[in-house]
Parts: C-alpha cells; structure tokens; sequence
C-alpha cells in the first residue's frame, strides 16, 4: 500500500484556513430551484419535517422524493443527488435522475446566489422476466441525456 501524499499544488477550497477566525464560516445554501426550458427541480436540504426533498416536474410528469428515497453522494465536484423517476414496470426500463450541487458559498449581504449546473437523465435497460429470454441485456446498458440548469440556490429558515 501506497502511503505517500503527492502535492497536486492545488489547494482544497474546504479546507481552513488558519489566517481566518475559524468562528466565522460562510452560509451555505439548503434550497435549490433549477429549471430548463421543459424542467424544473427543487431540492430543498431540509423542511419542515427535517427530511430532504427533491421535487421533479417535466411536461407529464410530476415526482416528489423525500429522504431515503434520494440517494446522496459527497465527491470532489460536488453533491450528487439521484433519484428513481420512472421505476420499471415490466417496461423494460427504468429512469434515473442525477443532480449535481456545486459547493457555494454565498454572499453575505444575500441569502441568495444564482447557480448554473446540470442533472443527467439516465435510461436503464433492464430485461423483464421471461423463461424465454436471457436474464440480461445484450448491448450498452445504461443511455444518457444531460439538462442544462439554471436558478437560484439560498439559505432559508424551516
């Protein structure tokens, strides 16, 4: 096992830094209202309840996910958050939606920050049960299609 750290030279913008007072931190936005010219999401951090929510509204189709129901991931680039749109139902398909969150820091006069980012809709072929046929797909699996995002992201009390 490599223990070795390499120096990129690039620095880590979470990381402190020791010539700032360590009690003032940046606020950090927990709603995010996006939308493309046929979509729009909401993803509040919190609610009311205390759980997260993802709203997702296109032409005809609405979808509400509510904690555990949206997959999170913390990476390098950001928050990814996926949810399940369209489960199969002996389609032969499922849809999947994946929002990435940049990290943002918002601005201290404003509770508010207007973002750019993107989601991806992922089609997964699936084989629905039948004696007849192999248990698996033959060919590409999964399909893409990418959403240009646009909105806002803001800090607000539940």
């Amino acid at each position: 096992m490599n223990t070795n750290i390499v120096n990129t030279g690039s620095p880590d913008v979470n990381a402190p830094n020791p010539s700032i007072d360590p009690s003032l931190k940046p606020d950090r936005p927990n709603l995010f209202e996006l939308q493309d010219k046929d979509t729009q999401i909401t993803y509040s951090a919190s609610s009311f309840t205390g759980i997260p929510q993802l709203n997702y509204k296109e032409r005809n189709i609405s979808r509400n996910f509510s904690g555990e129901e949206i997959d999170t991931l913390e990476t390098q680039i950001g928050k990814l958050l996926t949810v399940l749109i369209e489960p199969n139902a002996d389609t032969g398909k499922s849809i999947y939606l994946t929002l990435l969150l940049p990290t943002i820091n918002l601005p201290a006069k404003d509770r508010q920050n207007l973002i750019q980012t993107e989601a991806i809709l992922t089609t997964q072929r699936e084989v629905p049960f039948s004696p007849d046929r192999p248990p698996f797909v033959e060919g590409q699996i999964q399909t893409y299609k990418t959403l240009l995002l646009k909105g806002t992201a803001s800090r607000v009390e539940f």
